[in-house]
């Protein structure tokens, strides 16, 4: 049986969404003389930072190794100072 609804659609709708407020924002904000503009924009901003970035950086994240990503000889020197600071 296929998924429903998997992680990268999951992350297209939210970002759809997030657009559509940004552009329902700007709507009200140029056709509306007495609206609640930056709360629509504000939402979108926020769901853009605290549920659409995470999931993103999960969904691109999760099966790799961080070690590739690190600088080895930073490592060693940094623990080297810190062998000499604390003899």
């Amino acid at each position: 049986m296929q998924k429903i609804l998997t992680m990268k659609r999951l992350i297209q709708l939210i970002f759809f969404i997030n657009l559509g407020l940004f552009v329902y924002g700007i709507y009200l904000q140029n056709f509306s003389p007495q609206s609640n503009y930056e709360k629509v924009m504000g939402f979108g901003v926020l769901l853009l930072v605290f549920i659409l970035m995470p999931l993103f950086i999960y969904y691109r994240y999760k099966d790799k190794s961080i070690d590739d990503y690190r600088f080895k000889g930073f490592q060693n020197k940094n623990k080297q100072h810190k062998d000499e600071y604390n003899a």
